[in-house]
């Protein structure tokens, strides 16, 4: 397993699998259709494309074999004057799931904004996500704040 970051070849060789990714973890955590699981997958690799290609993102992947089979998606931005790390997407294949891939794509990613100088890392996550709101609590993740919502 190679985790490595992928420059914008590589991103136009997994494209595709990048989306399969996207839907499969649209389809998991939302209750939202199919369809429109494919649709906002595919508005994220539009914005990912653009992203990628004027250095505004970092695309961190697990590669096995010849196979992306997880991604980690960070981006710079600022929060009340402070300059962070933001986790857009973590993704790993449901078939490779604990195995450690997502803590070692985590790992990367804190690399990179210790080169930057970026002391925090922050994202979202859905309460209905159990097993990504345990695996951040693991890794170190605190709820900052919460979003909330009510149903009328």
């Amino acid at each position: 397993m190679t985790i490595k970051t992928l420059q914008y070849d590589d991103f136009m060789l997994y494209r595709e699998r990048i989306r399969d990714l996207l839907v499969q973890i649209y389809d998991i955590n939302f209750d939202v259709s199919h369809d429109y699981s494919i649709n906002e997958s595919n508005k994220k690799i539009n914005l990912l494309d653009e992203y990628i290609k004027t250095n505004q993102a970092v695309l961190i992947g697990a590669v096995d074999g010849e196979k992306l089979v997880g991604f980690i998606w960070i981006y710079k931005h600022e929060y009340f004057g402070e300059t962070r790390m933001h986790i857009n997407q973590i993704i790993v294949d449901k078939e490779y799931k604990r195995k450690g891939i997502g803590k070692r794509l985590l790992e990367e990613a804190e690399k990179k904004a210790k080169e930057l100088g970026i002391k925090v890392i922050d994202l979202f996550v859905s309460e209905k996500n159990a097993e990504a709101v345990n695996f951040y609590e693991k890794t170190g993740f605190v709820t900052e704040r919460r979003y909330l919502k009510k149903i009328l």
